[in-house]
């Protein structure tokens, strides 16, 4: 199967491209909004933290399922009128969350959600291709990939601050306002798109019999796992174990999301220079960082920087790894995208709930040692399945 690219485009349909950046900016600072709110949200709805936490989990177990089903359900389908449907989805899923009356219709909405995310991932990058003429692929992925660091910021200072001051309930009234606008703009914006062919569930699993797709896979599921299994409890962290007061914590929180805004930006260059050297580098940061964290003992100047590196490092992971994506299976990018969604939401799903379990019982120091390990196994499994790669295409070359 080999992606489509529209050879007949002369020009690119910016308005649609911008359109999916609105909407992933939405879905995502839908998805991560509960981790600013953590404690607001136990407090009301009269549960721990840890529980709360489980809000993020139950859309990473829905999300692996739409991202794995939707393709091969949907194959032929007009990509429009997903995306149209899923955006719909969206804002349904946060007025549930803001006028949620206890914990399971709490999760119900963000069960709406996760079929959103998967859903939108699995083939986002696809469609772009639909979108642009070849010369202007890399800068229409970079644009709706943009929408992730700054639904970064969106979800932790913004979202922080406003809930301080409107409550949390309000904070996603105003997310399924964003919503909406990217509902509206991609109904006038985005043109027809024909769904590709060959998207069946045999050829999407058939990639896993190759051994460094599936370590590949197993890395993915490693890396983004090590880094929310912290990032899920860091409210709890500032507020509880660093004591930060409400407008430090805001403050802290909006200056995590510009680094991670700028690990974004310059990852690009490290990654197009030394790719391999470069990912593998990432993780043993983010390990260091761990280390550091659980070995600070409580110095709050120190663990705030520690905080924001593990904000920038992580502008890294997505650009890296939709990059592997594009140098190695790009004939093949909505089956693999499918793929690495479904383990990113595995990833961070189990992640936020193997830390609710050490965060109610062990604390931060569980966390960190957790995490660190983590990411331990994913700078060993990246580097096999590079290695595994270069032999493969070795022996077709």
């Amino acid at each position: 199967m080999k992606v489509e690219i529209n050879a007949s485009l002369e020009k690119a349909h910016w308005s649609a491209i911008c359109s999916l950046f609105i909407g992933v900016t939405s879905l995502i600072a839908a998805e991560f909004i509960p981790v600013s709110l953590l404690t607001p949200i136990a407090q009301e709805l009269n549960i721990t933290e840890g529980m709360a936490g489980q809000s993020v989990t139950v859309v990473g177990v829905l999300a692996v399922l739409a991202s794995l089903t939707l393709s091969p359900l949907t194959k032929t389908i007009n990509r429009r009128y997903i995306l149209l449907i899923l955006s719909a989805l969206l804002v349904i899923s946060n007025i549930l969350v803001a006028l949620a009356p206890n914990y399971p219709v709490l999760l119900m909405g963000r069960g709406i959600l996760g079929l959103c995310v998967g859903g939108f991932w699995s083939m986002a990058s696809a469609v772009a291709l639909q979108l642009a003429p070849k010369r202007d692929i890399p800068r229409a992925l970079s644009i709706i990939y943009a929408g992730v660091s700054v639904a970064t910021i969106i979800s932790l200072p913004l979202a922080s601050y406003l809930g301080s001051i409107i409550g949390w309930r309000s904070v996603f009234l105003l997310s399924a306002l964003l919503s909406a606008i990217a509902l509206v703009w991609q109904y006038f914006a985005l043109p027809s798109l024909t769904a590709q062919t060959g998207n069946g569930f045999k050829n999407m699993f058939g990639l896993l019999q190759q051994n460094w797709v599936l370590i590949g896979i197993g890395a993915t599921i490693f890396s983004y796992g090590g880094y929310h299994i912290f990032f899920t409890y860091l409210r709890p962290f500032l507020e509880y174990n660093l004591t930060l007061s409400s407008d430090t914590l805001a403050t802290v929180l909006l200056v995590f999301g510009i680094a991670n805004c700028m690990g974004t930006f310059i990852a690009g260059f490290f990654l197009g220079k030394q790719f391999r050297a470069t990912m593998i580098a990432v993780h043993l940061i983010l390990l260091v960082l761990a280390i550091l964290l659980l070995s600070s003992n409580g110095q709050t100047i120190w663990n705030l920087i520690l905080v924001i590196g593990w904000g920038l490092m992580f502008g890294f992971i997505p650009v890296g790894w939709s990059t592997w994506i594009a140098r190695t299976l790009a004939d093949k990018a909505e089956m693999i995208g499918g793929l690495s969604v479904a383990a990113i939401q595995f990833s961070i799903g189990l992640a936020a709930a193997i830390g609710g379990l050490i965060f109610d019982n062990i604390g931060m120091y569980g966390i960190f040692i957790t995490a660190a390990l983590i990411l331990a196994g994913s700078a060993i499994l990246i580097k096999l399945s590079f290695s595994l790669f270069f032999r493969a295409t070795n022996r077709l070359a």
